[in-house]
């Protein structure tokens, strides 16, 4: 009994037979994924297992096909490691056929790359990084990217050329490796892959004019000491903000329609003063009471790159698999045609 399993496992027959309904499997749901663009279109953005948990899981009328396919292919590996294994038992005598079992063990340790970072990886596509600033990486704890500098090149006829930034990734305080992210040239490291996405300015504060001062900065983080003796401070800056009956802020884009800042004033003497000021409405009582008046007068724009940070534990798993795969192709290669000069096989 144990043997007519073992023969199963190691078939020929089933792995075409797999190897087929995956095929079918996957025909058939790709005709889905046209007209489900909502459940589909962040397949790419997302790593597999995130996606099959958050997005697929809702929606198994239509995405069914594709954790059946799952099931199939990981049977199909089984079936391959089994093949190898059944051939390391019997090398001896099978030792002329290392080509052909290479590549299978090659297709075992892809797929199980695949499964790895599927389960353990993760993507974010287009985080924005202002230069200089160092901006922590979400899945990745105790790790920060930094752009060091960025260089767009542009075509004659308006898009971009390529995106040349220069990124450091940080451990804490610590340098772990910094290079040049720039079209089809990512910074690979220990699976992770950055690659430059887009580019662009966005808004970060106003020039101003405050009473008895010459043309200041209103940006987050500016302490601004007044003529009066008082001292008035950014806490934060909104491009677009709406308030909400209740007294909310909302955010409600990058561009410039209702700036609003969040400011702080400590006059020279007196109770301090906290809250927003909309660039289109009359600045607060408190802060007019100690005579300051802003006259906004041109936004401040700072450049910004936008890259895409994949992590895949899987990759260098993957990367032995492939060169399993493409020794096992010459070996099988020079095996052919050593048979074929020999007569050994004439025809195939």
């Amino acid at each position: 009994m144990l043997h007519k399993l073992w023969n199963l496992c190691c078939s020929l027959k089933l792995a075409i037979y797999l190897a087929s309904a995956i095929t079918l499997l996957l025909m058939g749901g790709s005709l889905l994924i046209p007209y489900h663009g909502r459940i589909f279109g962040l397949m790419d953005r997302m790593a597999a297992g995130d996606w099959l948990q958050q997005i697929a899981s809702s929606h198994l009328d239509k995405t069914w096909w594709f954790y059946l396919a799952g099931l199939l292919m990981v049977l199909l590996g089984l079936n391959t490691l089994f093949c190898f294994i059944d051939w390391l038992r019997q090398i001896g005598s099978r030792w002329r056929k290392t080509g052909e079992y290479l590549l299978h063990l090659g297709v075992v340790l892809i797929l199980v790359a695949y499964l790895w970072g599927s389960a353990d990886g993760w993507r974010h596509n287009g985080m924005q990084f202002r230069i200089g600033e160092t901006t922590p990486l979400p899945n990745w704890p105790g790790h920060s990217l930094r752009i060091d500098s960025f260089q767009p090149i542009m075509s004659k006829n308006g898009p971009p050329r390529d995106m040349i930034n220069d990124v450091s990734l940080l451990h804490g305080d610590q340098l772990i490796v910094r290079g040049k992210v720039q079209i089809n040239q990512p910074l690979l490291h220990e699976g992770l892959v950055i690659t430059p996405v887009s580019f662009g300015r966005q808004a970060v504060g106003f020039k101003a004019i405050l009473p008895n001062l010459p043309p200041v900065q209103l940006e987050v983080g500016q302490q601004i000491r007044l003529g009066s003796g008082g001292l008035l401070e950014v806490l934060r800056f909104l491009p677009d903000a709406r308030k909400k009956a209740n007294g909310e802020i909302i955010y409600r884009s990058d561009r410039i329609g209702n700036p609003a800042f969040e400011l702080r004033f400590f006059p020279q003497n007196g109770k301090s003063w906290q809250g927003w000021y909309f660039a289109r409405e009359p600045l607060p009582r408190d802060l007019r009471r100690h005579g300051l008046q802003i006259r906004l007068l041109s936004p401040i724009y700072d450049s910004y790159s936008s890259l895409t940070v994949n992590y895949d534990p899987g990759a260098k798993l993957a990367a032995i698999g492939s060169g399993c795969m493409t020794v096992g192709v010459l070996l099988a290669l020079f095996s052919f045609y050593r048979k074929r000069k020999a007569q050994d096989r004439p025809e195939i």
